[in-house]
């Protein structure tokens, strides 16, 4: 821009081009940097806090209570089957004194078991079909009358009851069992957690740099975090928990800055404090590179 005459506008473009993108660079790190500055130790322990609430909240039941729900939903959808073999027995020796055939009467009973199989498949993960009658494999058992015949269809679908059941009996078991393990493992954080709070986050405060919070992250987010169950997103999502992972990376934090996220965190304040910062550098920057060239 000195050089008023035969100053080169393609010149120009280009060095102010490369200078907004420098500074545009420059802003958002500041930016990040004051945010983490200002906020970090206030994320990291509100999100450890959360994982331990989470533990709290996830253990509050015993060994003792996960087995008492387990035999609870075992003998429940035992008796249900139980009873509906014993009413497709009465069912299937009225079949054979009057004659009717094998028909809707059985065939609903059957139907009805296979629906109460089926009835926790969402919560328990089932994914079995538990198919006892199905119309077109079987569709030559409705209507016989056969006395003989009727004694084996009787056998054959009770036992066809029994066989689902049994599948419906491991899905429960291995459901139970996981909740059991995950209690363990969960157990098992709390040693982890109360190290981090008795001797790594105090040190984190005392030190109090951006530098200390990226360290000590590292441990917090491999020890613990990292450890949690998938629904703990969720969980801490819920009890608005800033995520540490995003707050380590600029463009995740400035992505929040637009969409409202981090409202509650003044964020107004450090983008006019950072723009303040690289403003003050560029006049002195130019001031003093005038004073070289006097």
């Amino acid at each position: 821009m000195k050089k008023r005459v035969g100053a080169s506008k393609s010149k120009l473009l280009l060095n102010l081009v490369g200078f907004l993108l420098f500074w545009l660079f420059s802003f958002t790190t500041n930016v990040h940097f004051f945010f983490v500055e200002k906020h970090g130790y206030t994320i990291l322990t509100k999100e450890l806090a959360s994982s331990k609430q989470y533990i709290t909240d996830n253990t509050a039941n015993t060994i003792k209570g996960i087995n008492d729900r387990q035999n609870t939903a075992r003998m429940a959808i035992e008796a249900i089957v139980q009873t509906n073999q014993q009413t497709f027995a009465r069912e299937i020796v009225n079949t054979m004194d009057g004659r009717y055939g094998f028909g809707d009467a059985c065939i609903s009973i059957l139907k009805s078991t296979e629906s109460s199989l089926r009835k926790d498949s969402k919560m328990y993960g089932d994914k079995n079909e538990y198919t006892i009658f199905d119309e077109t494999r079987d569709s030559g058992d409705r209507g016989v009358t056969q006395r003989s015949r009727i004694g084996d269809l009787q056998v054959k679908y009770v036992a066809r009851m029994e066989e689902q059941l049994k599948k419906k009996l491991a899905v429960i078991d291995k459901y139970y069992d996981r909740q059991k393990d995950l209690n363990t493992e969960l157990l098992e954080l709390q040693d982890s957690i109360s190290v981090l709070e008795t001797k790594h986050l105090p040190a984190v405060l005392q030190d109090g740099s951006v530098v200390a919070f990226y360290k000590y992250n590292d441990q917090q987010n491999g020890k613990i975090i990292a450890k949690m169950p998938n629904d703990y997103t969720k969980y801490a999502q819920k009890a608005n928990v800033y995520p540490s992972s995003r707050m380590f990376d600029t463009m995740s934090v400035w992505s929040d800055i637009f969409n409202g996220r981090l409202g509650d965190m003044t964020m107004i304040q450090w983008i006019i404090i950072a723009f303040i910062c690289d403003l003050v550098a560029f006049i002195l920057f130019a001031l003093f590179r005038n004073y070289d060239t006097i």
